[in-house]
């Protein structure tokens, strides 16, 4: 941060803890993961009993900012996620302690809002974690328990009775039927961020999509990025659920197919072997049926709708690459990359070049 803004910073924490003598120490960004958002882990200490309940402490604090340059996303709701967790905080799906929403840009520079540090690790991104980091040496024994923990935790979104909740902000959450919502809404992504270069896998997945979209399934809280690497984890073990950029209401299975694809994307779509202690799809399914209480549908479905979500999400970064010089205008990455090729697989179309 600037000097000016670390000084506003410094103010604005300090009565939303409610202390004195607020100081902040060293800031930074959290390591691997995230690319949706802008990031900043901030140290502070302070003396003065306040909402925290201490005559004097320190802690972390991490900050969320909409993203600097172009986004990955067609719409950012700032004010939606800060929604959601805050919905979230009095079930048994854990988010980090929120500690306030700051609409006024003049602090920061543009709104943000502001979450406690959760003490903990998640599993790496970039590089991914079948590559590095610190589930590679785990026995295959402990690669499972962490796997059946997190699928139990997924189940528990999807066991939340949404209509109790303060929900009413996500798309298909005032008005029912979510899963078109849903589509309508990647639709005009997928509008909004293709660039006039032909992407024939993705074209073909959209078109498939409208044309078999599943009859009615019983709808609640999406959490929308469903993956381990959203998780923070002690003794393996979820401790915070995180990131609810694209949360909405709809079928379960939605967040489902989004985990099996990014399953495969973190392995084979990268080049990589599947972790030795993690299930197969089948097994997956499986287990969260058995957490859930019914049977999953439609799953093929949801699989395809995640791998058409997620080249959107590579096209747009493929794009801000070749804005920032990292790719050459004519690269052929936007239409041929892990994503598309799992995509083209999903649903039997030639292999992209």
């Amino acid at each position: 941060m600037a000097d000016e803004s670390e000084a506003a910073f410094n103010r604005w924490l300090a009565a939303a803890l409610g202390v004195d003598g607020l100081t902040l120490g060293t800031s930074g960004a959290p390591p691997f993961n995230g690319a949706s958002n802008d990031t900043l882990v901030v140290q502070a200490s302070w003396t003065g009993s306040g909402v925290l309940g201490e005559v004097a402490g320190s802690g972390g604090f991490v900050i969320r900012r909409p993203p600097v340059g172009a986004s990955l996303y067609q719409h950012y709701d700032l004010t939606a996620q800060y929604a959601t967790m805050a919905a979230l905080v009095d079930t048994d799906v854990p988010v980090p302690p929120l500690i306030g929403f700051e609409a006024d840009p003049s602090v920061l520079g543009s709104p943000f809002y502001v979450m406690g540090e959760v003490a903990g690790q998640a599993p790496p991104d970039l590089p991914p974690y079948t590559e590095v980091g610190w589930l590679l040496p785990l026995s295959v024994g402990e690669q499972r328990r962490l796997y059946e923990a997190s699928i139990e935790m997924l189940a528990r979104v999807h066991r939340l009775d949404a209509a109790a909740l303060s929900l009413s902000h996500l798309p298909g959450g005032s008005d029912g039927g979510g899963l078109s919502a849903q589509l309508a809404s990647v639709e005009s992504w997928y509008r909004w961020a293709v660039t006039g270069v032909a992407n024939p896998v993705l074209d073909a997945a959209l078109a498939w999509l409208l044309a078999h979209q599943p009859a009615a399934s019983p709808e609640g809280l999406n959490w929308g990025d469903a993956r381990i690497g959203n998780m923070m984890y002690r003794d393996l073990t979820p401790v915070a659920v995180l990131d609810w950029e694209m949360a909405a209401i709809g079928p379960a299975e939605v967040d489902l197919g989004w985990w099996l694809f990014l399953n495969r994307f973190h392995s084979e779509g990268m080049g990589n072997p599947t972790l030795p202690g993690f299930p197969d799809d089948a097994t997956t399914v499986g287990m969260w049926e058995a957490a859930v209480g019914r049977a999953a549908r439609d799953v093929h479905y949801y699989q395809v709708l995640a791998g058409f979500r997620f080249g959107i999400i590579v096209l747009r970064a493929a794009r801000r690459m070749v804005d920032a010089g990292q790719l050459a205008p004519e690269q052929s990455y936007e239409r041929v990359n892990g994503a598309t090729l799992i995509l083209a697989d999903l649903l039997g179309l030639p292999t992209p070049v």
